[in-house]
């Protein structure tokens, strides 16, 4: 029998893309209500996705000081939110993040273990360490501890958590670490991993070596998922697809996309002139990310001569490492088949460039053509996630 596709959907905010929430099969004001979740579980229900993602922020939105006033990225407390898809399905999984450094132990063990009961066993738990820096003084502290003082944190933090949860409140462990320290925790933790995989020669180089050190961690390769991310404009033809992301790209006018690299430069850009030069010096001595990781996301740009809104609309076109097909329902499910039977991945976490029109295209017309193919189930295996992936209860 061919290998299953698993499906996972991060669905944060109104779609991956920053320019997303400006489309007409969008709905902005949709994510403030109990009916757009409710709707979107029935959609990736339908769709037979095994789990819906949500992350969190923890730190407040802006850069400087300044709350962003053209990007509609809200961030909701995603174990409430999962719980209302929760209240009306009964099979897809429900996947929140949840920091380990600013939750503690009895907090964890409550949440979750209540989410899993009250669903049947349908939760997941993506655990985080928090790595930005503004997070820390939001919970008294000057500074985020130092990322191996983190993850040291967290296995101890897991530890805790699985020796209290019984069978019937232990959600599936996720994990999205890229880091050297990031690989080995999820080596050693997690029973699905998220990641980033712009090629199939890279989903590949990721899935080996997780493999290879999850084996190297006294643990067997194949019970863990490996679920690199996906994004996807979906249309009649090739050239209508890139038509279609050309025109959605250029729904992030200028304005738009300063506040998309200020907020993820962590440095407000929006009172320099767009048509002078990228203000590397002023970046340098502002930002709160890490200076060697900025200094060397501006060396190209910079040493190109790019001017700050040339750069930010470059910027936003940029898919943070993550896969961006464009091209027909036809083409996508060959694309999907063609990385699991390379070995490249054991499924891929979809991320609709914006919501809830793009995934329903997606259930639409891909949904049947991996059916048809024999790569998607047409029913759910059970009723909990851990059935859904496959592994042990």
């Amino acid at each position: 029998m061919s290998a299953q596709i698993h499906l996972w959907a991060f669905l944060q905010g109104i779609g991956h893309y920053p320019s997303g929430w400006r489309h007409d099969d969008a709905d902005p004001a949709g994510v403030f209500t109990m009916d757009y979740y409710r709707k979107v579980g029935a959609l990736a229900e339908r769709g037979m996705i095994d789990a819906i993602v949500y992350g969190d922020q923890l730190q407040s939105r802006g850069a400087g000081g300044r709350t962003p006033e053209r990007l509609a990225m809200p961030t909701l407390d995603p174990v409430s939110l999962l719980a209302a898809i929760g209240s009306g399905t009964k099979h897809i999984g429900l996947v929140a993040t949840v920091s380990t450094t600013y939750n503690d132990v009895p907090e964890l063990v409550e949440r979750f273990g209540t989410l899993n009961r009250i669903t049947g066993g349908r939760a997941g738990w993506n655990i985080v360490t928090t790595a930005h820096p503004a997070t820390a003084p939001n919970f008294g502290e000057p500074d985020l501890p130092d990322k191996s003082v983190r993850y040291a944190h967290a296995a101890q933090v897991v530890s805790d958590c699985c020796d209290a949860w019984d069978a019937a409140s232990r959600p599936v462990l996720v994990q999205a670490g890229q880091s050297g320290d990031g690989r080995d925790f999820a080596a050693r933790t997690a029973e699905a991993i998220f990641c980033p995989a712009a090629t199939i020669e890279a989903g590949i180089a990721f899935r080996s070596d997780l493999r290879r050190r999850i084996a190297e961690a006294g643990r067997d390769p194949d019970g863990v998922r490996i679920m690199p991310g996906l994004s996807f404009i979906l249309a009649d033809s090739e050239e209508a697809a890139i038509a279609k992301d050309e025109a959605l790209l250029a729904l992030a006018d200028e304005a738009l996309c300063i506040e998309y690299l200020s907020e993820s430069l962590c440095f407000d850009l929006t009172s320099f002139d767009p048509d002078g030069p990228i203000p590397e010096a002023e970046i340098l001595a502002g930002t709160l990310l890490p200076k060697e990781d900025i200094a060397r996301a501006l060396a190209g740009p910079v040493s190109e001569g790019l001017g700050l809104g040339a750069f930010a609309a470059r910027y936003v076109r940029t898919p943070r490492g993550h896969n961006v097909f464009r091209g027909t329902p036809e083409q996508l499910a060959t694309t999907m088949i063609e990385w699991i039977d390379a070995g490249a991945c054991d499924g891929f976490t979809l991320q609709p460039a914006y919501m809830p029109g793009e995934l329903a295209l997606f259930v639409d017309q891909v949904v049947p053509i991996l059916q048809e193919r024999g790569r998607l189930r047409k029913s759910y295996p059970g009723t909990t996630l851990r059935a859904t992936l496959g592994l042990p209860e």
